[in-house]
């Protein structure tokens, strides 16, 4: 009996031992590994979603519903991600797609004084911004300044008509052009006008293309049909290029080209220098998308449903592909990859000789534009005023 009990002491103390040892040992005293982001590629459409997705499989990383369509081509600055919808401007971390901030203009209601409403609403326009500030117009004819640190409104500027076009900075100066055609310098740091050019374009209530700076000059298209360069320092009018149809694209500046697509179904290619035509290119309907470039290839997309790549040197077709749907997304080109998006609600990627990488629906018709975030920069098309053009 006794030595029974002994056995049974021996076991006991025995499992203690292990028990004792397994807890000092089992656990470890690592930290949680930190959390590891990779690129994305950003895109939203008319069903009110945004979309991470990886640029090199096209697989969904995450999305975010926001609260109205999208039309315009959001920015990345530091760890933002600032998206313009009709009714706000919302923060995004660009890492998570958590909400950060929902940013608003309170002023005094017209029909009552002690009503707040915010004013910062109807943004179609695409917002510009240089890591420490944001600026964004409105349909409302506001431009108005935010801190990307602490969201506080560094100043406003009334332009006084609508701003659909996107924004631009030029040697110091946000660029906005109204519906009406007047060309707005502000400073980028005061928001007080460095010059106003509001008769070069006259005649037209709708105008949507966005400027585009290169050397001294900027570069609007117009729904007169012409293109128009003003002196980027003084607003002057320089010249003017009549290609008799409608604009209402961005145009690009690309080897001292000036590439452009127009409601009479051609791309056109206008040198600067000579102010002429060097070649057009014909597609099967409207040209209102923006183009890409990258060495001696253009890609652009048209109302046909085909992405183009042409030769800059003379407008030949190099190859096409057939989407489902109307394009009037700028292309994006990076590294080697060209990001197109449509009415069919897909995002495409191709590589630059036209192979098909990937494709990915989004579920709605897709007006606004893709940038590639990889971390360390964000890549834009050229609409938005930041992009490589």
């Amino acid at each position: 009996m006794l030595q029974r009990w002994m056995k049974s002491l021996a076991v006991v103390a025995t499992i203690g031992i292990l028990f004792t040892n397994c807890k000092k040992n089992t656990y470890s005293p690592d930290e949680p590994l930190a959390n590891t982001y990779t690129p994305s590629v950003f895109i939203s459409s008319q069903n009110k979603i945004l979309y991470a997705l990886d640029p090199a499989s096209g697989a969904y990383k995450w999305q975010l519903n926001v609260s109205s369509n999208v039309v315009a081509t959001p920015v990345v600055a530091g760890d933002f991600l600032y998206l313009p919808t009709v009714d706000t401007l919302m923060k995004i971390n660009v890492k998570t797609g958590k909400i950060v901030s929902r940013l608003q203009v309170l002023k005094p209601a017209t029909s009552d004084p002690n009503i707040k409403v915010n004013i910062l609403t109807s943004i179609i326009s695409s917002p510009y911004t240089d890591g420490k500030t944001v600026w964004v117009a409105t349909c409302l004819g506001q431009v108005f300044a935010f801190d990307v640190n602490t969201d506080n409104l560094k100043w406003e500027y009334d332009a006084t008509d609508s701003v659909m076009s996107s924004l631009m900075v030029y040697t110091g100066n946000i660029i906005a052009v109204t519906t009406k055609g007047a060309v707005h310098a502000i400073n980028m740091n005061s928001g007080i006008r460095s010059w106003l050019n509001s008769s070069a374009i006259v005649g037209v209530n709708a105008l949507r293309s966005s400027p585009v700076g290169s050397g001294t000059n900027i570069y609007v298209g117009s729904p007169d049909g012409r293109i128009y360069a003003f002196n980027g320092s003084n607003g002057t009018s320089i010249w003017q290029y009549n290609i008799g149809s409608v604009i209402d694209g961005s145009p690009i500046v690309y080897g001292g080209n000036i590439i452009v697509g127009s409601a009479d179904n051609y791309v056109y290619c206008i040198d600067s220098a000579a102010k002429a035509e060097r070649w057009k290119f014909k597609t099967q309907d409207r040209v209102l998308a923006s183009a890409g470039a990258t060495g001696q290839i253009v890609f652009i997309g048209g109302y046909d449903s085909y992405i183009y790549a042409l030769n800059i040197l003379d407008g030949s077709l190099k190859w096409k592909y057939k989407t489902g749907a109307l394009i009037e997304s700028a292309s994006l080109v990076v590294g080697g990859s060209v990001y197109v998006a449509g009415f069919d609600k897909h995002l495409y990627k191709f590589d630059t000789s036209g192979t098909l990488k990937w494709k990915y629906n989004v579920s709605g018709p897709i007006e606004t534009s893709p940038i590639l975030y990889d971390i360390s920069r964000t890549y834009y098309p050229s609409i938005t005023g930041l992009g490589q053009y």
